[in-house]
């Protein structure tokens, strides 16, 4: 949702962003098996987007909405959501980064997910939330691949909040590294592309140090050098 977001291929005028979110998803949700139904982009509307997430309910298994998950103007989606029926948002606030304004509702015993509009905290967000759900309704327990890999360099965390930290796994010799990837923001989607997987950095630690070693989640190969 958003009055400043573009469709792909679409001329990009001052303000205006390009919506990449969409794309994100339906390939995410093609890997897990699911099949992926877009609805569009949605402005800064409530009532037009109350509408959109029925749509999405009547002829879908569950919703993901991305932007507009804030709670000042225009972030309509949770509104929107809680005047469609009960329970509604279960959760709205949630302790990772990137990705707090991260809101999880029901609807018509579906599960609705309201995922930030930024590109790496939205990917974060399904990650953290959709993925396992939507394996769960599959009937499917999979997981993605783990490696231990040793950091190249220190990184902090973020007491009180997962940190889930995008970096880069090579081999050298014998051994796994993770390389953080150094562009930063919840909106740098250079941050996803740059990576094949993640470290989650546990809320109660203050960083993690060079040359100590991690869990990387796995999504793509590992490069080889």
């Amino acid at each position: 949702t958003g009055n400043e977001l573009v469709e792909l291929g679409n001329k990009l005028e001052y303000g205006k962003i390009v919506e990449t979110n969409r794309l994100t998803f339906s390939s995410m949700c093609l890997e897990l098996g699911a099949e992926p139904l877009d609805l569009g982009v949605v402005k800064d509307d409530l009532d037009v987007i109350m509408s959109k997430i029925q749509e999405g309910l009547a002829q879908a298994d569950a919703v993901i909405t991305t932007g507009g998950t804030s709670v000042g103007y225009p972030d309509f989606v949770p509104l929107a959501v809680n005047k469609l029926g009960k329970p509604g948002i279960i959760v709205h606030g949630v302790a990772i980064r990137p990705g707090m304004p991260t809101a999880l509702a029901i609807l018509e015993g579906k599960p609705v997910f309201v995922l930030s509009g930024n590109p790496v905290a939205a990917t974060v967000g399904f990650e953290a939330f959709a993925r396992p759900t939507l394996f769960r309704m599959l009937g499917v327990n999979e997981a993605r691949p783990v490696v231990e890999a040793k950091l190249t360099r220190r990184v902090a965390g973020a007491l009180g909040r997962k940190v889930f930290l995008r970096v880069r796994v090579f081999e050298r010799n014998g051994g796994f590294f993770a390389e953080p990837v150094r562009v930063t923001g919840s909106g740098v989607l250079t941050t996803i592309t740059k990576a094949n997987g993640y470290v989650i950095i546990p809320e109660n630690r203050e960083g993690i140090d060079e040359k100590e070693s991690v869990l990387v989640h796995l999504f793509s190969s590992i490069v080889r050098e």
